[in-house]
């Protein structure tokens, strides 16, 4: 789940990876402390996806991550086959080795290194999964996503996307997310809010002494559910809030009028 970046040259990805992989700080952490929060996500993910007819194409994952949205998309359609698209290149590390430890879905997923731009797109999806991305754009981006999305999805096809990271509550205190061993250290993520995002703290601990600290800024606009919905009806796109902070965006249904 990790910034988009603005280069549509491929030939200058590794470039703009290096310059601006504000998530690759956090990817040797990410799997390791993501548990709670997909403890929440995952049957949300599933229950957006049930129903999803892989026969229309595709499953796109924007902003993949380490793949773990990739890998729970997969499991919820299975016949599907995924693209996911993920400009971090530490995250991609870690979404390679997942897939390299399971070749079956190693078979399904296409990875591509960058963003949207960098994709070649079929004309019709059966899916998409868009997660810790929409908070990442600004409205011309996002207007452009609801518009590709309307034009790509299969009719009904569900467009899976949250609108604040769950792990970054709305306060400035600082907050551990959670904390798990992993030999003898203890590993730890924490959050403090901002007005235009959050800053997540990774900490690796000794007993009570602090061996590695990682901070990673992540500028986020307070874009909300009201807000997705507004702008994708623009698109075409028919908004279905399924908690606070998660919502399904699907084509607007065919009535007997288009029909005519």
């Amino acid at each position: 789940m990790s910034l988009p970046e603005t280069t549509s040259d491929p030939h200058t990805a590794n470039d703009a990876d290096s310059a601006s992989d504000l998530y690759g700080a956090a990817a040797e952490f990410y799997d390791l402390l993501a548990a709670p929060t997909w403890a929440r996500l995952g049957p949300l993910l599933r229950g957006a996806l049930d129903g999803v007819d892989p026969g229309h194409g595709p499953l796109l994952d924007i902003g993949a991550g380490t793949g773990l949205s990739t890998e729970a998309a997969a499991d919820a359609v299975p016949d599907a086959q995924l693209l996911a698209v993920e400009p971090s290149a530490g995250m991609r590390i870690a979404l390679s080795t997942r897939l390299a430890c399971r070749p079956a879905l190693a078979g399904r997923v296409t990875v591509t290194a960058g963003t949207l731009r960098d994709v070649r797109l079929p004309r019709r999806l059966c899916a998409a999964v868009a997660l810790g991305v929409v908070g990442h754009l600004a409205p011309v981006e996002r207007a452009l996503l609801w518009r590709l999305l309307s034009e790509r999805l299969a009719p009904g096809a569900p467009a899976v996307v949250d609108v604040l990271d769950r792990t970054a509550p709305p306060t400035r205190a600082p907050l551990r997310l959670a904390t798990r061993r992993v030999g003898d250290l203890e590993y730890e993520s924490w959050s403090e809010g901002a007005d235009d995002g959050w800053t997540l703290t990774y900490r690796v601990r000794d007993g009570e002494t602090v061996v590695r600290e990682h901070t990673v800024p992540l500028p986020w606009s307070g874009v909300g559910i009201a807000t997705v919905a507004e702008e994708a009806a623009v698109a075409g796109l028919v908004c279905t809030r399924l908690a606070p902070d998660f919502a399904v965006l699907r084509t607007t249904p065919l009535t007997r009028e288009d029909h005519s």
